[in-house]
């Protein structure tokens, strides 16, 4: 009984120093760039989502622009935790569209980005419906 005490002890114990581990991270990150942002861009014409990282929110949303995107939201944010949501995006079977950070803005994808927090913007109206998304306006 007491073995099985101490390798649960020391379980939690590891799961515990990971998330200190990862939170530090996370703030030094964010201490060190401040204006690091992690943001959801829309286009309507192939109903593609962006989900990027930039250290420069108004240069991002100019190349965005270049390429027919609008940015839905933004907040700050850091570099690994877009990797991160690639990661699990990809773990739990959304494919990405033509490139690494582009999806296709099905309910299904809308639905798991509002669940793991990434910022959305107005697009988390429209995500029970996939004629919803092909309606949607980011302007409005």
């Amino acid at each position: 009984m007491n073995v099985q005490l101490e390798q649960i002890e020391q379980a939690l114990q590891a799961s515990v120093m990971d998330a200190v581990i990862a939170l530090s991270e996370r703030v030094q990150t964010l201490e060190n760039n401040p204006e690091g942002r992690i943001y959801t861009a829309y286009r309507a014409i192939d109903q593609t989502l962006s989900l990027g990282y930039s250290d420069s929110i108004d240069a991002a949303t100019e190349q965005l622009r270049e390429r027919d995107f609008v940015l839905l939201a933004s907040r700050r944010g850091t570099r690994r935790e877009q990797r991160l949501l690639l990661l699990t995006l990809k773990e739990i079977g959304i494919v990405s569209s033509y490139s690494e950070n582009c999806f296709t803005a099905s309910p299904n994808t809308v639905n798991h980005l509002m669940h793991l927090g990434w910022p959305l913007g107005n697009l988390k109206r429209g995500a029970n419906s996939s004629k919803t998304l092909k309606r949607f306006n980011p302007e409005r």
